[in-house]
């Protein structure tokens, strides 16, 4: 039974984003360990987890002050936070 756990900053991926990795996932995992078997798919376990920006640091600089000082990421962060 494969678990991925994948882990990223909250925001960064819209609520499509993140079901459209969970499921491309899931197919590489049928395709590999699985053989193909799509009767596989019931034993795949993805996760994924969100942490805040201000808690990830990238050589150095946390991800909220990259955010702060991109404004194109910065817009996407956001709007990818008020998605429900």
């Amino acid at each position: 039974m494969p678990f991925v756990n994948v882990r990223t900053f909250k925001g960064a991926l819209s609520n499509q984003e993140k079901k459209e990795l969970q499921n491309k996932i899931t197919d590489l995992l049928i395709e590999y360990e699985g053989k193909g078997n799509p009767e596989f798919k019931k034993f795949v376990w993805v996760m994924l987890e969100e942490e805040e920006p201000k808690n990830w640091m990238i050589g150095g600089t946390t991800i909220s002050d990259i955010l702060d000082n991109t404004p194109l990421y910065k817009k996407n962060y956001l709007d990818n936070l008020s998605e429900k």
